[in-house]
């Protein structure tokens, strides 16, 4: 007889992080290059900048996904026990435990920032389903010496995206997913914002199932839900949690003050190595990579994290055959020595048609954007769902919206149809038709004459 422990992770969150089921298999994955590169990605990319213990990365992200993952999976276990079709479901949760693990495992160097800089950093999604399935990845291999047929593997790629069963997929992508949980608690503690934290225990133990409300979705689609006498404070105390963090940490104006300095700086070492004229010591696979604007093959990207890019930085800020420009934003981003000027953007600025034209104006007086300057712009919203109104004007679109984007609550009979929250919930009605622009615009010192005069 074995007596086979489990393995424990500490961790700063959630406590002790336990494997139990699929152990083997999920260390072995959380063994592989691919994984063990996001210990080099920081969760948060810049913002260390501005909240200095903000240094945790998605590697631990990733463990407290799994961690609240199992959770999930473990309430819906219990209040289903006995219940054939919900067990039969949920005999596929070994393969939402390794969707979970292994969600984030495209994210660039400093994580959502490297997608504004190349188009390619928008893909990361794609990139994280392509190692389950590409023969160079140890994660594939992982998952072939576990006996995992390639329609299974497939299967775990369809929960990142679409999956047939879809309160599995809304456990790893919803607007109450394990990943969006883990978040929320884990920037809140390390960036030491106390309203980011919300009341996790009440909103993993009030989770059940229920049919989507959509009336042209077949009525055989199961959903994650929240028990509809339980679960609405705790689900408004999370997307609360979610605006503030939001509009205190994930779009504070220094932080993207340095995201745009990070951009313009990828963006001259960039065409520089599109130019061959990178300093020469410059580590080849950070040349290979500006060169392609992040268009590389996994061999290659597997070795991109952000010591790679500090590293470099170093020697461009040094360098005597670097650019001016590239050495001055290399060395003062290591030394956070202040670059930039910013105007926030107010009343009609914040729209796209008055941005669109201010872009072509500084274009043509300054040169592109990104090089001394940048428009900052998001439209942000707490929560997604469409405003009941919509019904009556698109009926498809709204049932459509509801389906993809709605926090849903259900008595816990999955044969009925769940409801949308915000019809029980002033607060979501409210969120769900709110949205809060933020828009400003960064820029070299040299050409605030020329922004001041297109501002006023």
């Amino acid at each position: 007889m074995t007596n086979q422990r489990s393995k424990v992770f500490r961790d700063a969150v959630h406590g002790l992080i336990q494997l139990d089921q699929d152990r083997d298999l999920l260390l072995d994955l959380i063994d592989t290059p691919e994984f063990q590169r996001l210990r080099r990605v920081r969760q948060l990319g810049v913002s260390n900048i501005t909240y200095p213990n903000a240094e945790h990365t998605r590697f631990v992200h990733s463990l407290g996904v799994l961690h609240l993952t199992n959770r999930i999976l473990a309430v819906l276990e219990r209040r289903y026990q006995g219940d054939e079709k919900v067990a039969h479901w949920l005999h596929k949760s070994r393969f939402v435990r390794i969707a979970a693990l292994l969600h984030d495992l495209g994210h660039g160097p400093f994580s959502h920032m490297m997608e504004r800089a190349f188009e390619s950093g928008k893909d990361h999604e794609e990139r994280s389903k392509s190692m389950l399935t590409d023969p160079e990845s140890g994660i594939n291999k992982v998952l072939v010496a576990h006996n995992l047929t390639a329609n299974e593997i497939e299967e775990i790629r369809n929960l990142l995206d679409f999956h047939e069963i879809p309160f599995l997929h809304d456990i790893i992508s919803s607007s109450l997913d394990a990943d969006r949980m883990d978040y929320l608690l884990r920037d809140s503690l390390f960036t030491g914002v106390a309203y980011g934290s919300y009341d996790v225990e009440w909103v993993i133990n009030s989770f059940c199932l229920g049919l989507d409300p959509s009336p042209d979705v077949p009525n055989t689609q199961v959903r994650l839900c929240l028990d509809e006498k339980r679960g609405r404070h705790a689900a408004e105390q999370l997307i609360i949690a979610r605006a503030h963090m939001s509009m205190q940490v994930y779009f504070h104006q220094t932080t993207r003050l340095w995201e745009a300095h990070l951009l313009m700086l990828f963006a001259e070492a960039a065409r520089l190595a599109e130019d061959g004229k990178l300093p020469d010591a410059t580590p080849a696979h950070v040349q290979h990579f500006l060169k392609e604007k992040g268009k590389v093959s996994h061999r290659e990207f597997l070795l991109m994290d952000e010591p790679s890019f500090i590293a470099a930085m170093v020697l461009w800020g040094q360098a005597e055959d670097s650019s001016d420009l590239l050495r001055k934003l290399a060395a003062n981003f290591l030394n956070r020595k202040k670059t930039l000027e910013s105007r926030e953007l107010k009343g009609k600025q914040t729209t796209l048609a008055f941005q669109s034209v201010l872009r072509l104006k500084l274009t043509a007086e300054s040169g592109p954007e990104g090089g001394s300057w940048l428009i900052d712009h998001s439209d942000f919203s707490a929560y997604k769902a469409p405003a009941e109104a919509m019904k009556e004007r698109d009926a498809e679109t709204y049932w459509e919206t509801v389906s993809r984007k709605a926090i849903l609550l259900s008595d816990g009979d999955y044969s009925r149809p769940a409801i949308a929250i915000e019809r029980d919930s002033v607060l979501f009605q409210s969120l769900g038709t709110a949205s809060f622009p933020i828009s400003r615009i960064f820029f070299m010192p040299e050409v605030a004459t020329q922004i001041d005069r297109h501002l006023a």
